[in-house]
């Protein structure tokens, strides 16, 4: 890996406290107010909306109170093919709408008609979620979300197209990270569309592959379009005006998906870029200056041409090494020198004067040019210089050729040279500033165009029943569970059969049933959780250190109650029971609401208000939430990838009350021929600490296995949270992708002001308690079945993390 030894960039604050009063001695801290450029595209062509016309698969909702729940229930039943179309108006939302099924497409009546309002929400960390591959948006505003505004997650095809993205309060550290954030996806067009107001960038393209953004209008966010962690990418005629930055183009360490490289950013006119950073303390984009009109940090193989770069402060173009972060790179795989950087043909202004903004980036560049005005173009020089002296060969340099200024001026370059130390006893690196642009008089290839292939054809549908067939098969007269029923969702759990007390799902099991229990379970606001084992006679679920293999036709259900208890003698209220069903298309998500002896199908979710008094005597109550079925694969994984979480080896390598005795639950099921190739020892297989027993393991041991119980179904390397670089599988290595000093790469307003995950010694300081101690859609974690904080895991957490030796300091 090739990387700067002994050197630090960010130790600038006293640098900063000496040069800021100068700024009102001079009397140039801003810009000069000019006139805005021209977009480069006519929007009264480019956001004219489609109109689309009724057909077997198109979907009109109707505005009314219950239209956010139309809409969900219309995609959690959605066939591939079905278009969705919301009508002109302001709709409401108190929660995210989520999208599981490919080939979807939610259409309004133009962005100037159709608003999704998310002001109010309650629930979800973005306004809208896609988890399907072929994914379309258009023609429709969202507005004011709780975190991000439109997410697409892990597709192959994605458009979003006349899409509207705005935070209606303006640039505030408290509005989402993002406006339109296509993450872990591949052939992603996002066209014609506007976002303001966005804490972290406007358009984030985050870990993805062939990716088109043009003609976008993107104003009034910290940065305006990102292309983070991403491989061939065409950014082109858009209009960035007002951000913080323009465009940006990095790439960033211990991410799923690194090398970024093959972008095109060109024929795009960035304005005025000066706007003060509002992101939250501790995301990376907070140390980017205003007055930046591209950045490029870390990428390789940018080529940057014809665009118009007006009036930006601190630099039209600035090229860095992700060392300048100062952050510590323990990612053997990753690459922190910009090469293969191609920047020509250009048309650059930069206003006379300084421009002061108080970041350390933009300090560094003022004191090492002396307070003289810098140039056009900015690098920090270190990839020109290794450990050992190293010059970067030609075909890795930066190369920069025919760039000028409006006043038809060669534009400026200046290397800043940070690879030198400068004045040490200020601890301030760089200089002396090099202008010599000899160096760098190179080309490179042009890089090739983006070409998105075209939508493959819709698949064919599966196996489909008529109504008729499902009231038969859900209305069987069978003594025990009925088997036959298990391929349809019934409206009524007691069709099923799996209790002998149909109206008591805390009764003995029917058939094979079996109930069992894990080490350390998910916190559900204080809900007890009865979970219960189905496998067809003859059939057994196939033993691994991983995931188990059911066979189809298992069910696995967990209700969820409150119980009662001496001091609060009352029934038991029970709130839900969740199926999950192994059907030959994959796992079923069904979840099903209990209203006294009756439980019926809710697959767009719900909640019920609750009291109950806890162990101590306490009186508690919260408007208990049930997640839709969509929310489900948030956990447990997209349509026909879901999986079991709970029933696997380590979780269930414990010993089980049964009714006939006391037993290990793997030697017990393996015993029943529930279980094959389970190992004769159980102790020889994994265990995952009980979270609140001090005799089943250490402090840590007991702490990461609550992380891993409630955190590690998104942050592993498999779970939807893979993009971030944070995974709490209790087995990992304690380092920075356990969250140990690890800066977050996505979390907006969830920071806190906070730097890292997990700061040793001071879990006050430490992002991941900040969030477990929240409650608000935007910030807590877990996302999902959460109204209350459990004190006694954020404690454990909490006592932790106190203990941990050393700090973050570099």
């Amino acid at each position: 890996m090739k990387t700067l030894n002994n050197h630090s960039f960010r130790r600038l604050i006293s640098l900063c406290a000496l040069i800021t009063p100068i700024v009102f001695l001079f009397g140039c801290a801003g810009e000069p107010d000019l006139p805005s450029l021209n977009m480069p595209f006519n929007v009264a062509e480019t956001h004219q909306p489609q109109a689309i016309q009724p057909g077997p698969n198109v979907i009109f909702l109707t505005a009314g109170d219950n239209i956010e729940f139309d809409a969900q229930a219309a995609l959690i039943s959605a066939k591939p093919g079905t278009t969705l179309v919301f009508p002109a108006g302001t709709h409401k939302f108190s929660g995210e709408l989520i999208s599981n099924t490919s080939h979807i497409t939610i259409a309004g009546q133009g962005m100037d008609k159709t608003f999704l309002d998310f002001s109010e929400q309650e629930s979800g960390a973005e306004g809208i979620l896609s988890l399907g591959d072929h994914f379309k948006i258009q023609d429709l505003s969202v507005l004011d979300s709780a975190g991000d505004g439109i997410r697409a997650e892990g597709a192959d095809g994605v458009t979003f197209r006349r899409v509207r993205v705005e935070w209606t309060n303006g640039g505030k550290t408290s509005n989402g990270a993002y406006g339109l954030y296509p993450i872990l996806s591949e052939n992603v067009i996002i066209e014609d569309c506007i976002v303001k107001g966005a804490s972290d960038a406007g358009i984030y393209v985050g870990q993805s592959i062939n990716i088109i953004v043009r003609r976008n209008v993107v104003e009034n966010n910290v940065a305006g379009i990102e292309i983070e962690n991403s491989i061939d990418a065409d950014v082109y005629e858009n209009y960035t005006a007002h951000n913080t930055a323009g465009i940006l183009v990095f790439d960033l360490p211990n991410l799923v998906r690194q090398g970024g490289q093959n972008t095109r950013v060109f024929d795009n006119i960035l304005f005025s870029n000066s706007t003060p950073n509002f992101a939250p303390k501790g995301n990376i984009i907070d140390i980017v200056p205003s007055g930046t009109g591209i950045l490029i940090m870390a990428n390789d193989h940018v080529e940057v041409f014809n665009n118009q770069i007006r009036n930006h402060g601190t630099a039209s173009i600035t090229v860095v090494s992700y060392l300048i972060t100062d952050n510590p790179i323990e990612d053997e795989n990753y690459d922190p020198i910009p090469e293969s950087i191609y920047i020509h043909h250009n048309l650059l202004e930069r206003p006379a004067g300084l421009y002061l903004d108080g970041s350390e980036m933009n300090t560094l560049v003022n004191f090492l040019y002396r307070l003289f005005s810098p140039a056009e173009i900015i690098y920090d020089g270190i990839g020109e210089s290794f450990a050992g002296g190293t010059e970067l060969p030609l075909e890795d340099k930066l190369c920069i050729q025919s760039n000028t200024t409006h006043l038809s001026k060669p534009a400026r370059f200046g290397n800043l040279n940070l690879q030198n130390p400068g004045i040490e006893f200020l601890g301030i690196p760089g200089g002396p500033v090099s202008e010599d642009l000899s160096p760098h008089d190179c080309s490179h290839e042009a890089l090739d165009p983006i070409i998105i292939p075209p939508t493959p054809p819709v698949p064919p549908a599966g196996d489909e029943y008529t109504d008729a067939e499902v009231i038969a098969l859900c209305s069987a007269n069978v003594s025990g569970v009925n088997w036959d029923a298990f391929v349809v969702d019934c409206p009524s759990i007691e069709s099923y059969g799996l209790w002998s007390d149909p109206e008591n799902p805390l009764s003995t099991e029917n058939g094979t049933g079996i109930p069992y229990d894990l080490t350390t379970p998910l916190f559900s606001d204080y809900a007890s959780k009865h979970r219960q084992l189905y496998i067809p006679v003859g059939e057994s679920a196939s033993y691994s250190e991983g995931d188990f293999d059911y066979p189809v036709g298992t069910i696995i259900a967990k209700t969820f109650y409150y119980p009662n208890n001496s001091t609060f003698p009352v029934t038991n209220q029970l709130m839900e029971t969740r199926l999950l069903i192994h059907r030959q298309s994959g796992w079923q998500r069904l979840a099903y609401i209990w209203d006294e002896a009756q439980a019926n199908l809710a697959l767009g979710g719900g909640s019920q208000d609750v009291t109950w008094m806890d162990e101590n005597g306490t009186e508690k109550s919260t408007n208990y939430i049930i997640p839709n079925a969509n929310q489900c694969s948030t956990c447990h994984g997209p349509s026909n990838t879901d999986k079991p979480l709970g029933p696997i080896a380590r979780m269930l390598n414990k010993t089980y009350d049964y009714s006939t005795g006391t037993a290990n639950q793997l030697s017990h099921w393996a015993q029943l021929g529930l279980l094959t190739g389970a190992p004769a020892d159980p102790t020889t297989a994994p265990h995952l600490t009980i979270w609140d027993d001090a005799t089943d393991g250490s402090l840590e041991d007991r702490a990461r296995a609550y992380l891993e119980a409630n955190c590690a179904h998104c942050h592993s390397k498999e779970g939807r949270a893979a993009s971030t670089g944070l995974w709490l599988t209790a087995s990992n290595t304690l380092d920075i992708n356990a969250g140990l000093c690890k800066s977050p790469i996505a979390a907006g307003p969830a920071t806190g002001d906070n730097e890292y995950d997990i700061v040793p010694g001071d879990a006050d300081s430490s992002i991941m308690v900040y969030r477990m101690e929240s409650v608000a859609p935007e910030i807590k974690m877990p996302e999902l079945s959460k109204t209350l904080v459990h004190s006694e895991g954020i404690e454990l957490v909490r006592e932790w993390i106190n203990s941990l030796p050393g700090d973050c300091e570099i």
